[in-house]
């Protein structure tokens, strides 16, 4: 029964898409569920993504905007939207026709955030690779906030693997760090109520070339970013948690694998040989966050590959860490690795 589901919330933000939007929209708009709303934001494209979105006019809300970014997109969408939970659906990706049937159980007043596994798609639509995050079934928060104050994040998906109860964005104050809208609450959510890990890919998340560019581009400048984000959101946490009179909650460093890892390929993106005091910092703190042994020695392989390979060798390496499209066949034997370790 309708009065039985809260209305949930498709956000959907769209950039020169015109190739995707689409097949976007419709996967929101086939949903088997009785209490829906879908709203699309177009941040001033400049190709024919528009004119496709008003084709779909009378089912959905949608506006236009100028050329904002996709936060501010974000944040136009959540302020249009009325549903007691918000998925931010990205217009390259697609859910799952099954997607909210299989979540419905879970749309409860204690849960913060149902998040679930993503097939990884090439622009074709072809699945190139095993569905990821690896994901165990979960109601509890307990390890996620264990995990948080260990490594300064949990294993989540990308945006359009999570559903939130609304009020986690709301009163969040100054974003003005972020480029994305889930980075602070993704966080958040697991102080304020139960996290739902489900186990099974229930959409799909495009790799092509367009979302690619924030992946192969290996320089200095963006390594910085990415820690100094990583740090902000971290803080910004903090202060949030504090202020819903949870003190001493969350537990800060500054020496996160993550934050030493950054500094480790910002050096190589300088051209420069990682120092063995960072390697040796980079390697501490692994140890400290992870106790598969599986994933502590392919740590020390990158880092002992990142000092003793020639530079081009260095930034090969590099960017096969950072670029999600690279030897997708070697990625997925790694991952199975280290889930039979873990």
């Amino acid at each position: 029964m309708q009065s039985n589901s809260p209305l949930v919330s498709i956000v959907i933000t769209c950039f020169n898409y015109e190739l995707f939007i689409r097949q976007c929209i419709e996967s929101a708009l086939h949903q088997d569920y009785p209490n829906l709303e879908v709203i699309v934001v177009d941040d001033g494209s400049t190709d024919r993504s528009w004119d496709l979105i008003q084709d779909y006019r009378d089912h959905i809300t949608a506006v236009r905007t100028q050329n904002r970014g996709a936060l501010r997109s974000s944040l136009t969408g959540l302020s249009l939207s009325k549903g007691e939970f918000v998925h931010f659906l990205d217009a390259d990706d697609l859910l799952e026709p099954r997607a909210l049937e299989e979540i419905a159980p879970h749309l409860r007043p204690e849960v913060s955030k149902v998040q679930f596994m993503l097939s990884p798609i090439n622009k074709e639509g072809d699945v190139i690779g095993d569905p990821f995050p690896k994901l165990a079934f979960s109601q509890e928060s307990s390890p996620l906030i264990q995990s948080i104050n260990q490594r300064g994040y949990y294993n989540t998906p990308p945006t359009s693997g999570n559903i939130y109860r609304r009020d986690v964005y709301e009163n969040l104050g100054d974003l003005s760090y972020e480029r994305a809208i889930d980075g602070v609450p993704y966080l958040l959510a697991p102080f304020v109520g139960r996290v739902v890990s489900i186990d099974q890919p229930l959409g799909k998340y495009r790799i092509h070339n367009a979302n690619l560019s924030s992946f192969s581009t290996l320089s200095s400048d963006r390594m910085n970013g990415y820690m100094n984000r990583f740090l902000a959101r971290l803080h910004h946490l903090k202060e949030l948690v504090d202020a819903r009179g949870l003190r001493g909650k969350i537990r800060l460093r500054q020496d996160y694998a993550y934050v030493q890892e950054m500094m480790i390929l910002s050096a190589v993106a300088s051209g420069n040989r990682p120092q063995v005091r960072l390697l040796a910092s980079y390697m501490s703190a692994v140890r400290r966050e992870h106790r598969a042994v599986l994933r502590r020695y392919m740590s020390l392989v990158f880092a002992l590959g990142l000092f003793a390979l020639p530079d081009a060798g260095r930034r090969q390496l590099a960017s096969f860490r950072l670029d999600p499209s690279r030897h997708w066949q070697i990625r997925s034997r790694l991952k199975h690795a280290l889930s039979a370790v873990n």
